[in-house]
């Protein structure tokens, strides 16, 4: 048998790794430099993963929570969450992206888990992933396991990361980042057959994750990163490294935007029929960008004060301006800028921060009219891209500290490495806690005693809701977030934006990305007639049955019980879930429709008359029919009404008009109609019949069978070489 030192010898005398020492020597540091990442994560959060708290400021508060929370409902229910009948009179959620429906990890935590829960495991999940990533980039890079575990900690820790926490689209597809980075260098490296598949998964899931943006500047570093491969000349295939480099290029983000077609198509679609007056404009694609003197916050964090401890006296949105990386690892990626292998990430993370500071930025007389540049605002977001390359700087400044404690004595590189990972860690754990605040369960538990009051009327109706207070997207509890996080159980009491989606209340109004901005205005409209001039005809035409004002707000010639902190209103008139309509003003555009809807709300003629665009075909409404209407609703998104009319009429559904809808009449297509500007319908024949409604957007079954089709062939390409090589 062989001596221990003729085995260690052995082991050591075998491949060696990127950064030169033995790979079984070096397999060893990465497995403690990855679990040392884990343990970070683990400590940091326990709260967060043994469910003791959760996190809940902001956005997660006004929009993710409720949207998880019927997103579980959908998928335990085994259906897909396309379409939300509790927003605006019914949107189609799915596309909206934020929430993430066809991201399979989204998918998993959400059906396992109910949404707080699966809040807390998508960030720390998505915050480990960021730093296992971007420790196999470094690496790939050729840094050692220390300086890789450098890296890592400074880009998931990073504030930029923290500070758009409660933007969880935003974190689940940054995680990607690095990870895309490293295929695609894999296979610049190696066939671009064979590894850019890897690169296009990783891509997809990005553009998965529901935040276009994102996936913008993931496609930015992707370009750099080639655009530096070309310059430097390297790989197999040198000789036309310009061919290679678009050719990867292509693959990788054809192939990734085919598999989340299903995601982006729908996104798309919706984002069409929201307001593009101002995309392009300088003043929109240099909205909300980083300043000048925000770059002190790479020395000075907080230096205008925090909404944590509610101090913060700078520009709306402060997380957009947070890019605090730590002291020691500035300090260190300094240091790397220096080295010869960090320079290009050194230009990398200046462009980022050009970009970023975008306010007086002539670059962007031409950017804006560039495909993504154009489409996006809030260039400050380009600061993730700062703090990739940082992260990367950071671990080749800690090779160049290294080299230097090795010359001075081997021990020393012990103690330097103790010491940053002491100082880094104190330094970034002590900033990172005010941007994380997890609120004690009774934040989620608690239900308003007006829910209560709601849901005991089995009456089917809409909500409007008139907070006492407003609640928009920075506001803070008494306090600050940190300081108070439980204030945020006074946000949800007053039932802001989105959050009566929680308690399944269906409204009037919510939050999201895109609203049509037509059937905006008749919303708007709806609220001057109510409160102006006390008359409830548009708000009774769309099943307002009960409104919630705040006790200090305007009063309302309805009956009213106090129910703090609201005054509820409830309206008798509010139109059914459907009704039929005997008489027609034909409309032949939505301004058309809108002003009819009026004239006849002023006449009192909306429960006989309706303004209708569609086709009617053969079906000539005339007169008050006499039908008798049953309602089916197996899910949000099929409608069955069983209807019988002595003579011809138009059936109207209460749900908010939308292209995605389809009707079939006795199991036959039939046009699907916009009734009074906003709702839908269909043309009623006399006599018995079954309309159905189904909410199946073209965009979806389009998308769905590219995804498909792609994944097909990103499989083909991973397993044919695998196959090859085996047979051969």
């Amino acid at each position: 048998m062989r001596s221990r030192r003729q085995r260690k010898d052995a082991c050591h005398s075998g491949r060696r790794g990127e950064d030169g020492a033995p790979r079984s020597y070096a397999r060893r540091w990465d497995v403690l430099g990855l679990a040392g990442l884990l343990g970070a994560h683990l400590g940091f959060f326990w709260r967060a993963v043994l469910l003791r708290g959760f996190f809940v400021h902001s956005d997660i508060c006004y929009f993710f929570e409720p949207a998880k929370h019927f997103m579980h409902e959908c998928l335990r229910a085994g259906r897909l969450p396309l379409w939300s009948p509790y927003i605006f009179c019914g949107y189609p959620i799915a596309a909206e992206g934020q929430i993430a429906a066809f991201y399979p990890p989204s998918l998993l935590i959400s059906w396992l888990l109910p949404s707080p829960a699966a809040i807390n495991y998508l960030i720390v999940s998505h915050l480990v992933l960021a730093a296992v990533s971007m420790y196999l980039l470094a690496r790939h890079l050729g840094i050692s396991p220390f300086g890789s575990f450098v890296a890592g900690f400074v880009f998931s820790f990073s504030g930029c990361l923290f500070a758009h926490l409660h933007h969880i689209g935003l974190i689940c597809a940054a995680a990607w980042l690095p990870l895309t980075l490293l295929f695609v260098d894999r296979a610049w490296r190696g066939r671009v057959l064979h590894e850019a598949p890897f690169a296009a998964l990783t891509y997809a899931a990005a553009g998965l994750c529901g935040h276009p943006q994102t996936l913008f500047h993931i496609t930015l570093a992707v370009l750099f990163l080639l655009v530096w491969r070309v310059i430097q000349g390297r790989g197999r295939r040198a000789a036309r490294p310009y061919h290679r480099a678009v050719g990867l290029f292509a693959l990788t983000t054809i192939l990734g935007l085919g598999m989340a077609c299903v995601q982006l198509l729908l996104t798309a679609d919706l984002s069409a029929s929201a307001p593009h007056g101002e995309i392009g404009t300088l003043e929109y694609v240099t909205s909300f960008s980083l300043l000048p003197k925000h770059l002190m916050g790479l020395i000075v964090p907080n230096w205008e004060g925090t909404p944590a401890f509610n101090t913060y006296r700078g520009e709306r949105y402060y997380w957009e301006f947070v890019l605090y990386i730590g002291l020691l690892p500035l300090l260190l990626a300094v240091l790397g800028a220096i080295n010869r292998s960090g320079r290009p990430w050194a230009v990398f993370g200046l462009t980022a921060l050009v970009l970023a500071l975008a306010a007086g930025n002539p670059l962007y007389h031409a950017l804006r009219f560039v495909p993504g540049f154009a489409h996006f605002r809030v260039p400050a977001r380009h600061i993730l891209l700062f703090t990739l390359s940082a992260g990367i700087l950071a671990g080749y400044g800690w090779e160049s500290l290294a080299r230097w404690a090795q010359r001075a004595g081997g021990r020393r590189v012990v103690v330097y490495g103790a010491f940053v990972v002491g100082l880094m860690a104190c330094d970034l754990f002590h900033f990172d806690r005010t941007l994380a605040p997890l609120s004690g369960p009774e934040v989620y538990r608690a239900t308003p005693r007006v829910v209560h009051v709601l849901k005991g009327d089995r009456t089917w109706g809409r909500c409007l809701i008139v907070p006492p207070i407003d609640i928009y997207a920075d506001w803070v509890p008494a306090g600050g977030w940190a300081a108070n996080p439980d204030g945020w159980l006074e946000a949800r009491t007053y039932l802001p934006a989105s959050v009566p989606m929680s308690y399944g209340l269906r409204m009037i109004g919510g939050y999201a990305g895109f609203v049509n901005p037509s059937q905006t205005i008749f919303f708007q409209s709806a609220t001057v007639q109510a409160f102006e001039s006390q008359e409830m005809d548009l708000f009774s035409l769309v099943g307002t049955r009960y409104l919630l004002v705040g006790q200090e707000r305007e009063q309302l010639a309805l009956p009213a019980a106090e129910i703090p902190p609201f005054t509820v209103y409830r309206n008798a008139g509010a139109f059914p879930r459907a009704f039929v309509v005997g008489e027609v003003v034909p409309a032949g555009s939505y301004d058309e429709a809108f002003l009819a809807t009026a004239q006849l709300a002023g006449a009192g003629g909306l429960r006989s008359t309706a303004a209708v665009r569609g086709d009617l075909g053969s079906v000539a409404p005339s007169g008050q029919p006499k039908a008798t209407l049953h309602i089916e609703e197996p899910r949000p998104e099929r409608i069955v009404v069983g209807a019988q009319s002595d003579r011809d009429a138009v059936l109207v559904v209460n749900e908010r008009w939308n292209p995605g809808w389809r009707v079939l009449r006795d199991g036959r297509p039939a046009p699907l109609l916009e009734v009074d500007s906003v709702l839908m319908g269909a043309a009623l024949p006399a006599g018995e019949h079954t309309v159905e409604f189904l909410y199946r957007p073209r965009s979806f079954l389009i998308g769905r069978a590219v995804t498909l089709i792609s994944l097909l062939v990103c499989a083909i390409l991973i397993a044919f070489p695998r196959v090859r090589r085996e047979r051969s």
